[in-house]
């Protein structure tokens, strides 16, 4: 992708995946990392804001083809839906919506109806949302990146479980912050000192995972 070369790297993506090589988790996995390394060369110099702003672009079709194209047995589409997943980012300032955008495909294939908020969103415009909704929404998945926004993040997922359409709601914040026990040990209720969030996923696999092993316990009545 840094060397623009479009067609080559969608390609070589769309290879693995026909062939069975890989599944869809294991495509965004490739997905993920190189926009990790993208970032960090970006942030060291190495590349230009161009550069980033090409790779995501890419990234985001890349997404798209693979989707359609996955026919990995253990992210079938299943013609029993599991409920509906709002995805958004939450916290004004988070711009990166990648991961969000993965995650989405994910939880498509795996059965649910998914609502995306692509773009960032006002937090008002999204609980606007969340209000016509009427409680329909079962599982809330957001993101953050950056260490500064975690208050503002706090302060948003107490009133998800505060508000009537949302407190029973599963909700799941991905991050990478959460490879550190400090910023997990954040995401707590200040007053009450229960979590905030049902899971702090460090990346897609734990993410998906949850989800999964979550339905399962519902439907076994535990």
């Amino acid at each position: 992708m840094l060397k623009k070369e479009k067609d080559s790297a969608l390609s070589f993506l769309r290879e693995l995946v026909d062939s069975k090589q890989i599944s869809l988790l294991q495509a965004f996995n490739i997905l993920g990392a190189s926009q990790q390394e993208v970032g960090s060369l970006w942030e060291r110099g190495t590349i230009t804001v161009a550069d980033e702003h090409f790779t995501t672009e890419v990234t985001l079709e890349a997404i798209d083809l693979v989707s359609k194209r996955s026919t990995a047995k253990e992210f079938r589409r299943e013609e029993k839906r599991k409920g509906t997943a709002l995805l958004a980012n939450l916290v004004e300032g988070e711009y990166h919506t990648v991961g969000l955008r993965m995650f989405a495909e994910l939880l498509k294939a795996d059965g649910w109806d998914v609502e995306l908020f692509p773009q960032p969103a006002h937090v008002s415009n999204v609980f606007r949302h969340i209000e016509k909704a009427g409680g329909k929404i079962k599982l809330v998945c957001c993101t953050v990146t950056m260490e500064f926004n975690l208050r503002e993040l706090k302060s948003i997922l107490k009133i998800l479980r505060t508000n009537i359409h949302t407190k029973d709601s599963t909700v799941i914040v991905g991050s990478q912050l959460f490879r550190l026990k400090r910023f997990r040990d954040q995401m707590v209720d200040t007053e009450t000192a229960k979590p905030l969030a049902d899971f702090l996923a460090k990346n897609l696999s734990e993410g998906i995972e949850f989800v999964r092993s979550s339905r399962e316990e519902n439907r076994s009545g535990s």
